[in-house]
This record gives structure tokens, C-alpha cells and sequence, in this order.
């Protein structure tokens, strides 16, 4: 850990107002560094593609905002913690360059803390309402402000602000399986999305429905967006179904139904098989029939399924060394399978990337992949 005399870091409004907290500017190596318990950004801004971002700045022209840190009393794996300045300590991390940051002295209490952080957020982005309403709560309840109107008081925030954030918070988070769903997404919220979602929650009758809904939806996979309509919304009418293919068996083709493919009027489909009916050459023919279905509905993701493929049948060895025709063969096979209508010169232009891999095998893989969305 060395002192750093900072000079090319902009001046932040922020730091000349809190000058006489700082004891010193100091780096630290990521592993040194953890976040304070209660800092507010549980997601936003911390998906892979903003943090590589960032990290590529900071790559590229040095960290150029400070963190707030607070120093921890000796003999623990951490010298300090970070108040603010979690994406800048992670980018960090990912690029293996020492964090710079503002130190605040181990005795400085966390209610200073939070004033610090949410000074900072006025001029950081992507905090969402609904993280810091989960701060809120949570310093709240350990005690760090006596009630909700010291807080509002500390934190400049208006005391009507504080209590429809806590009551918001404490609704949604309140019920487990709830909290399952609105946790992982809780940085897509808006305020009046975070609120319309727990006002719903006050109808104990819908309550239950709600609940019942939950089971069939996977966290982390419906957006912040959804869940309203998900889990309160109207009840919908059975979709009517159409038959997008169907064999009989019997007389005439009039027996008994030995395949079927259906869909509804919102996209899903049902395929239904009876095998022991099946002929090998009918089951190719139904296997052809779900497949080109399923190329159809899920055509947006073609180029992402033709990497996965491509990966889990080539190794690195067989791209370089491989001959060119059997290459292209089995692009053009894995792209026919995953939507794509390839000619030959596409299919070369894809195994010569491949071959050369001037960025490793994965990212080749995932660059061939992405290049194919505006072909499919």
C-alpha cells in the first residue's frame, strides 16, 4: 500500500466539501478492498459488459475518479472497505491496477459514512430507487440513524421520500418468495414501478394469487418491468390453439394421433408424440419440424447458438489445423442448424477467424457469433 500524491484526477465538487474527512489519498491492491456493508449499488452498473467498459478506461487512461474508502482496524484481510467507488474497484480488479481513493480514519462513524455516499450519488449513475430504499432499511435497522426523520435530516432527502421508500422496500422485501423475484432486478426499478408493486401487495386476495404465480416464474429471468403484470395482472383467456402439424395412424389417415405440433396465439407451442407409432422416417421428419419451429421462434438468438455450437463440436487445435474445407463444412452444418442461411463465402469468412484466433478461442467464438445477427 503506498501513498499516491493524486494529479490527474479532475476536481470532484464532492470532495472539496468534505475535505477535512479525508486523512489521505491512497492505492491499494482489490484484494485489500471490500465494500461497506451497507453501500447501495447491488447491481446497477455492475453487469459484465459496463464493468469491462470501464475497465478499459481505466486501462486505457488511469482511474480518473477517486473512491471513498474507510480504513479497518488491523489484522484482517482487508486495510479497507469502499464506501463509494464499487464499479471503479472492480474494474480495477478486472485489470489488475491498484484502486485510488479518498481515506476516511477507522473512527468515522457509518451515519458520516452514508452522507458521504449519498452526496457522491449526485454525481454517479445508475443507483436505482429501490437500492437505495434497501440501504435505507437497512441502516435503519441496525441502528446507524435513531428513525427514518433523522435519516431524511442527515441525508437531505425529504421525510415524505424516506417513508414511502422504507414502506416500498419493506412490502417487497418483506414476503420471501417476493423478495426471490425483485432482489435479483431490484436496479431495473423505478421509483413508480418499485411503488405500484407494492401497493399491489396490500390486496391480500391478490396477494395470494400473486403467490401462487410466483412458482412458475425463475428469479433473475423476468425484468423488474414484468413482475407487475406477472403477478397481479388480469387473469388471460386460454389462448386458442392452432395445428402447425399432425400425423394420424390408422385408416386413411384418420386413426389415432400419432404426432402433433401446436402453438397458441402468443408464440408458445406444444408438441405432442406418440414414438412407439413412429417410423424412423417419420421421426426424422418430425425432428426436422421442431427443429425449423424452434429456429423460428428463437431466430433473434441464432448467433449466439451458433457460437455454442461451434464451441461444444470444434477444439481449439481443430480450427487451426483442420482442413479449410472441413472447417467450412462444419460451420455451414452448425449455422443451418442454429436458423442461418449461410452461402460458402460466408462460412469461409467465419473459418478464417476462427483459424487465426487473434484473441484466444472463446473470443473468436463469441466475436464469428455476434458478426451473424444481421445475417439470420
Amino acid at each position: 500500500m503506498a501513498h499516491d500524491q493524486t494529479t490527474e484526477a479532475p476536481a470532484d465538487p464532492v470532495s472539496d466539501r468534505r475535505s477535512g474527512d479525508v486523512v489521505a489519498v491512497e492505492s491499494f491492491d482489490a484484494a485489500q478492498v471490500r465494500p461497506w456493508q451497507y453501500h447501495n449499488r447491488a447491481a446497477s452498473g455492475l453487469d459484465d459488459d459496463s464493468l469491462d467498459a470501464l475497465a478499459a478506461s481505466i486501462r486505457r487512461d488511469g482511474q480518473q475518479q477517486l473512491g471513498l474508502a474507510r480504513r479497518l482496524p488491523p489484522g484482517g484481510p482487508h486495510v479497507v472497505e469502499a464506501i463509494y467507488g464499487v464499479r471503479r474497484l472492480e474494474a480495477c480488479r478486472r485489470v489488475d491496477i491498484p484502486w485510488r481513493a479518498e481515506v476516511l480514519d477507522v473512527s468515522t462513524p457509518d451515519a458520516r459514512c452514508a452522507v458521504l455516499m449519498h452526496s457522491e450519488n449526485e454525481w454517479s449513475e445508475g443507483v436505482s430507487p429501490l437500492e437505495n430504499a434497501a440501504q435505507w432499511k437497512a441502516m435503519l435497522d441496525a441502528g446507524v440513524f435513531a428513525n427514518q426523520s433523522a435519516l431524511a435530516v442527515d441525508l437531505g432527502c425529504h421525510r415524505g421520500t424516506v417513508s414511502r421508500s422504507i414502506r416500498t422496500v419493506t412490502a417487497l422485501f418483506d414476503e420471501e418468495w417476493l423478495e426471490r423475484l425483485v432482489r435479483p432486478v431490484m436496479h431495473e426499478f423505478t421509483g413508480r414501478s418499485a411503488d405500484r408493486l407494492a401497493d399491489a401487495c396490500a390486496d391480500a386476495a391478490a396477494l395470494r394469487r400473486a403467490r401462487r404465480r410466483a412458482r412458475d416464474l425463475i428469479p433473475g429471468t423476468v425484468p423488474a418491468a414484468a413482475l407487475h403484470s406477472l403477478l397481479f395482472g388480469e387473469d388471460r383467456p386460454a389462448s386458442k390453439r392452432t395445428t402447425v402439424f399432425v400425423r394420424r395412424k390408422g385408416r386413411a389417415g384418420g386413426g389415432v394421433v400419432a404426432a402433433k405440433i401446436e402453438r397458441d396465439g402468443e408464440g408458445s407451442f406444444n408438441v405432442t408424440v406418440r414414438q412407439h407409432d413412429q417410423t424412423p422416417g417419420e421421426l426424422a421428419e418430425l425432428a426436422e419440424q421442431i427443429e425449423a419451429l424452434v429456429a423460428a421462434e428463437t431466430a433473434s438468438a441464432s448467433g449466439v447458438r451458433l457460437g455454442r455450437r461451434l464451441a461444444a463440436s470444434l477444439t481449439a487445435d481443430d480450427a487451426r489445423n483442420a482442413e479449410r474445407s472441413w472447417l467450412e463444412g462444419c460451420i455451414w452444418s452448425a449455422a443451418r442448424a442454429s436458423g442461418l442461411e449461410w452461402d460458402r463465402w460466408k462460412c469461409a469468412a467465419v473459418a478464417d477467424e476462427l483459424r487465426s484466433q487473434p484473441e484466444g478461442w472463446q473470443r473468436a467464438i463469441a466475436h464469428a457469433a455476434a458478426s451473424t445477427v444481421g445475417d439470420a
